[in-house]
């Protein structure tokens, strides 16, 4: 009678999975194919959270400066409006791209021009 050989030992050769069978998920290296319903709901949740931000910090900095306060909350709708974008839609990442550089370009400026005007209130 042979003893029983530990699960592990190199002995064993794997089975190939049957035609109908499904890939466990240590298998699957993608994390959309492993559970696609949940990584979109993250994804989403990611989106609308940023825009609430864009939102709040929208708020803080309208106390001190109305006109960027008032780019940056109207930025929160645009935000969160390209997170509702379908994935697979090709303008998306161009889309998303432009959004960046606008937003880079935008605070820039409020920095350039609340740089200039805090050295005009010194003077």
């Amino acid at each position: 009678m042979n003893p029983p050989r530990p699960p592990n030992d190199p002995g064993d050769s794997p089975s190939p999975p049957s035609p109908g069978a499904s890939a466990s998920p240590a298998d699957v290296d993608d994390i959309d194919e492993r559970d696609p319903g949940l990584a979109a709901e993250r994804t989403s949740l990611a989106w609308t959270r940023t825009a609430i931000s864009f939102a709040a910090l929208g708020g803080v900095v309208l106390k001190v400066s109305v006109m960027p306060g008032l780019l940056i909350v109207l930025m929160a709708p645009l935000v969160w409006r390209l997170g509702t974008l379908s994935k697979h839609r090709a303008s998306r990442p161009w889309l998303i791209t432009v959004s960046i550089v606008f937003v880079a370009i935008m605070s820039l400026l409020v920095a350039l021009i609340s740089h200039g005007a805090s050295h005009a209130l010194r003077s």
